[in-house]
């Protein structure tokens, strides 16, 4: 079990690219914290307090954002792994988790704390080198959520509206809204919000359920 972890731990973002001597000399100092998971048992809530990283090693796993007036919420469901949690919020001011965090299966975690990545894993170049690229591209993906335009047509406003709320590539959105919440979030009607989601659940492209809807592949959308 040891060794998986170990195989796996090389494939995390901010360790990729060491060669095999920085490898083991950063593993004679580096704290290990697996834990592991069973299926239901929560990771992180919404508003927890991030104050470690945390990367999910193995398992399927559910992150799941709440709107803040509870008018709806959207989940991502997702095997992709080593996965690392929202580190963005390590550094942020409220650092605070954006999403609740849950296994659906047996799974396994690897954490890191705030403290212990600050003071001794940031001392090494290729680390931070590696930090700073992650975050880059974090902002990257977050400023190409820009809020949907409302110029566009109908069914790129709602695409638009469900791109701002995932983050993660090739995962399986769920989608908790009613349709007059959603007719309000893209200056829209029922009726025509009510059209274009039957029409997407006619070509496939989402399943209507009751009070939800699910999309298999966000590539699938109107871009």
């Amino acid at each position: 079990m040891e060794s998986y972890m170990f195989d796996k731990m090389k494939q995390l973002p901010f360790l990729q690219g060491m060669s095999v001597a920085e490898f083991d000399s950063i593993l004679k100092f580096m704290k290990l914290d697996f834990k592991t998971y069973n299926e239901g048992d929560c990771i992180v809530h919404q508003g927890d307090k991030a104050d470690n990283l945390i990367y999910v090693i193995d398992g399927k796993f559910e992150a799941e954002h709440q709107d803040m007036l509870n008018s709806f919420a959207i989940s991502e469901i997702s095997t992709a792994s080593p996965y690392l949690i929202e580190p963005h919020n390590l550094f942020s001011i409220q650092r605070r988790y954006d999403r609740t965090y849950s296994f659906l299966t047996r799974g396994s975690t690897f954490t890191i704390s705030k403290d212990f990545f600050t003071s001794r894993l940031l001392d090494h170049k290729l680390i931070r080198s590696n930090l700073i690229n992650h975050l880059c591209n974090e902002l990257s993906k977050m400023q190409s959520r820009v809020r949907f335009s409302l110029s566009a047509d109908i069914e790129q406003r709602i695409a638009d509206f469900i791109r701002s709320y995932t983050t993660m590539k090739n995962a399986e959105t769920h989608l908790h809204i009613s349709m007059d919440t959603l007719a309000g979030m893209t200056d829209e009607t029922r009726l025509n919000v009510s059209k274009v989601l039957n029409k997407w659940n006619d070509q496939g492209i989402i399943i209507l359920k009751r009070l939800y809807f699910i999309v298999p592949d966000t590539s699938l959308l109107p871009k």
